[in-house]
């Protein structure tokens, strides 16, 4: 009876054994790069303003440099676009200053607005800028969109039906180097803390 039960033990060990084997998927590994960018994302970070405002600034001007360097194209099809939005986890949007104003901003993105709307009608200088939302959550990246030479050959036609998408001011009508538009970056607050990296962010207080 002994002999059958420590039969019987052993036999109940190797199924045991036989079945926590095949519910494990080994054919699955884990993404260590994906865990560790997952980690670092999650980590506590003491993040100034003036650094939140400087971060803003340089992920603001790669995204707008790398969307001016192909205008008309990027403009039409919106796939960098969309990449870009992904990567820097934001919303791009494109119009004129008044197209773009929206009570959601605030007052204070909206006032910025209108000052681009103001420098327009006076043939003033645009520049970039950045405005944070009224709670401080979020960060309006904004940057004049000029009319250039990739424009030049294309149909009345299609320049109308781009500028109308885009929201922009009538692009047939207009001349190489004028304001047609904006880009407007929106960042979340939390989301340039997660995707921040504090070695870089000291860099960026370091050239202030």
């Amino acid at each position: 009876m002994k002999e059958y039960s420590k039969i019987f033990a052993c036999y109940l060990l190797f199924t045991s054994s036989f079945l926590l084997l095949n519910s494990c998927d080994f054919s699955k590994r884990i993404d260590t790069t994906a865990a560790v960018k997952e980690l670092k994302e999650r980590q506590v970070k003491r993040v100034t303003p003036a650094q939140l405002t400087a971060q803003v600034d340089e992920w603001g001007k790669i995204i707008v440099d790398s969307l001016n360097k192909n205008l008309a194209i990027n403009l039409e099809k919106r796939a960098l676009i969309d990449s870009l939005s992904k990567r820097y986890r934001v919303e791009i949007l494109t119009g004129s200053p008044l197209s773009l104003q929206n009570p959601a901003f605030g007052k204070k993105a909206n006032e910025i607005l209108d000052a681009y709307q103001y420098n327009a009608e006076k043939h003033l200088a645009q520049i970039d800028n950045i405005q944070k939302s009224d709670d401080e959550k979020l960060y309006y990246y904004t940057s004049p969109i000029m009319l250039n030479a990739q424009f030049d050959g294309m149909k009345k036609a299609k320049m109308e039906a781009l500028g109308k998408t885009a929201k922009l001011d009538s692009l047939s009508f207009r001349k190489k180097g004028d304001f047609v538009g904006l880009w407007l970056v929106k960042f979340s607050k939390k989301e340039v803390i997660r995707l921040s990296d504090p070695k870089h962010l000291r860099k960026l207080s370091d050239k202030q």
